[in-house]
């Protein structure tokens, strides 16, 4: 009979494996739902971040991103160059450069995020509305739980 601790790491990598299948399957709908839009994942990270924190320099996002600033730079020039960045000197801090959105930017992630939510919708059919609020339910409980074992970590 297995220990207490073995089923809960027995738990713990069921529901590791769960997410990963989840994950591998939502990306694999996802791309066919979003050909035809100028973004990568990392592309669509960026713009994320930006839209969530407006003003973030290059520095700060590669701290969050957990890479090189000459990389993060180069996607930031690149995604300037498309009209979906623009760079704008701090008012309080001249030596400072500060990103933000453009309008194509803020249009382009309002219709990657319609085609996510159309996909969820579609790959949530065989769901009933009991299953989905169990699942939103689960997941904010979990999402909870991760959080506050990393509150003392910074932000996200």
């Amino acid at each position: 009979m297995p220990t207490p601790t073995e089923s809960r790491r027995a738990l713990v990598e069921r529901i590791l494996a769960i997410q990963h299948r989840a994950h591998k399957a939502f990306h694999r709908h996802m791309r066919r739902r979003t050909d035809g839009l100028p973004l990568t994942f990392p592309k669509l990270a960026v713009l994320g971040l930006i839209s969530e924190r407006p003003g973030l320099t290059v520095s700060e996002l590669a701290r969050r991103f957990m890479g090189a600033k000459s990389n993060i730079s180069e996607m930031v020039e690149r995604l300037c160059r498309e009209g979906l960045l623009e760079k704008r000197t701090d008012e309080a801090d001249q030596r400072l450069t500060r990103i933000h959105l453009t309008d194509g930017g803020r249009e382009l992630l309002k219709e990657f995020w319609a085609r996510h939510v159309a996909a969820a919708q579609e790959m949530l059919t065989g769901l009933s509305d009991e299953q989905l609020a169990s699942v939103a339910q689960s997941l904010e409980v979990l999402a909870e739980a991760l959080n506050e074992s990393n509150s003392g970590g910074g932000e996200d």
